[in-house]
């Protein structure tokens, strides 16, 4: 595929402001070249960084965040994370809660992966396992309606308000092969430039060019009467 056309697509059928970023699962990280490694980052600072144009890799040895380096399967989960303390201490949860949540948390398996290379959509030369985007609602609402524009149904999104990037835009997606959307979370709001009206979603990436031909569609009628307010445009 080109994903520079597809991401020009995506972008113009959205009205995308920022690029996508595509993730690549590594089982072995030699398998990619050109992918900076030396700076560390927590992960949803790699896919900021990602999303402004850089090619990164990130490992065990870089991730910033020992709560989602630990749910991406690169490190054991701390204790203080699975007791529930360091999410307490932030003042997110109260302690029961926040234990509770760490236990029902979706991780990838230890050292399933040796590493998750990230880039550009635009850029990307490899077939992304998973492909993120932050945007404003809206833009999300298409590109939901995308994913049962064909065979219909009802979505359900999951989230815990805590790993808002690495658990509900990267591990989720590629877990249930499903969209997931994300309001985001303590980290990525206080880490990342992301602005407070924007969310956050991650969808498998080979399902990309079946959402483009349904956001084709949706966007020849329901996507501009829509955008034009129509209905509320007679009620004034």
């Amino acid at each position: 595929m080109d994903y520079k056309i597809i991401s020009d697509r995506l972008k113009d059928l959205l009205s995308l402001k920022n690029e996508a970023v595509g993730i690549k699962l590594l089982q072995d990280n030699t398998s990619v070249t050109g992918y900076n490694s030396n700076n560390k980052y927590t992960f949803c600072q790699f896919i900021m960084k990602a999303r402004e144009g850089n090619r990164l890799l990130a490992t065990a040895d870089n991730i910033a965040c020992a709560n989602g380096a630990s749910a991406l399967g690169f490190i054991p989960v701390p204790e203080k994370l699975m007791n529930g303390d360091f999410l307490s201490q932030l003042g997110s949860f109260q302690k029961e809660g926040a234990q509770k949540t760490m236990e029902l948390m979706p991780r990838f398996s230890q050292k399933q992966f040796s590493g998750i290379a990230l880039a550009p959509l635009p850029e990307v030369d490899f077939d992304p396992d998973i492909i993120v985007l932050e945007t404003v609602p809206e833009h999300l609402m298409w590109l939901a309606l995308a994913t049962i524009h064909g065979n219909g149904g009802r979505l359900e999104f999951t989230s815990s308000i805590s790993n808002g990037t690495c658990v509900d835009t990267t591990v989720v997606p590629f877990l249930s092969q499903k969209l997931n959307v994300s309001l985001g979370c303590y980290g990525c709001r206080n880490a990342t430039s992301i602005p407070d009206e924007n969310l956050l979603a991650g969808f498998p990436g080979d399902q990309i060019q079946d959402i483009l031909d349904s956001l084709q569609m949706i966007s020849e009628k329901a996507m501009p009467r829509t955008r034009e307010k129509r209905a509320y445009a007679r009620l004034i």
